[in-house]
């Protein structure tokens, strides 16, 4: 191993040369590039400012998307309880429609017929629509079988008789339809 003082014996010297004149032309060159430093700081400041400034607004318009999407949600929810409360007074007007047919009134049973198609169309027009039912085959989605009967004059899932009615409201299921289908 050798020491310090010996491995210094293998750099050569080098001479510090000393300048007599102050080097004036650099700094011309130092006083731009200090100046575009400066720039560069305002710049910077500037984007921070402006980044700053956008997020800002990003995080209101975040909030007022949010606050529409929760009042979206209310008025949907608001549609679906309205659409439950058609759903029952359309069943009242089947009630009262069964009592007219019982007491073979038929001039009441007319005008309630008439009624109905008038309210059914009138609805249809709002997106709310009855779920077909008697001939249609049992959709899960849509229907609830309470009750199923073996059958040779109808098809295997085909509906045959309804309990209660069921509706949809904008495509969504107000309530499933009750219904016997065939086995």
């Amino acid at each position: 191993m050798i020491s310090a003082k010996e491995e210094l014996k293998f750099f050569k010297k080098k001479e510090i040369i000393e300048c007599e004149t102050i080097p004036y032309d650099l700094y011309e060159p130092l006083l731009q590039m200090e100046n575009k430093l400066s720039n560069i700081d305002t710049t910077n400041k500037k984007t921070y400012l402006f980044v700053n400034s956008f997020a800002g607004e990003l995080e209101e318009k975040q909030n007022e998307i949010n606050d529409l999407k929760r009042e979206l949600r209310n008025k949907e929810n608001q549609e679906m309880r309205l659409a439950k409360k058609i759903a029952n007074v359309l069943d009242q007007i089947d009630y009262l429609q069964r009592y007219v047919i019982e007491t073979k009134n038929e001039p009441l049973i007319q005008n309630i017929e008439q009624s109905k198609k008038v309210i059914k169309k009138e609805l249809r027009e709002t997106n709310f629509e009855q779920i077909p039912d008697i001939g249609e085959l049992f959709d899960p989605e849509s229907h609830d079988c309470i009750t199923a009967v073996e059958s040779s004059d109808f098809n295997k899932n085909e509906i045959i008789d309804v309990i209660k009615k069921g509706y949809k409201y904008n495509g969504k299921v107000v309530r499933i339809a009750s219904v016997i289908a065939v086995k």
